[in-house]
């Protein structure tokens, strides 16, 4: 998923992500390998905090190209 990919690219951790917006890094690492959807609290969390990182996300950042 695209938008972990650009959030990561802030220099944040998976841990920081993951606080960040509330879930387990194992689940941080599903959503970047398209294995797992966030449910619409996580995906809502994801945009949140990622637009107080300025960074601007697009339905194409979520999504997976293994699908």
């Amino acid at each position: 998923m695209d938008a972990i990919t650009k959030i990561r690219e802030t220099g944040l951790t998976t841990a920081e992500i993951a606080v960040g917006i509330g879930c387990t890094t194992h689940a941080i690492r599903l959503y970047e390998r398209g294995r797992r959807f966030p449910d619409n609290e996580r995906f809502r969390a994801i945009i949140k905090f990622a637009g107080e990182r300025g960074i601007e996300l697009a339905a194409a950042d979520f999504i997976s190209e293994a699908a």
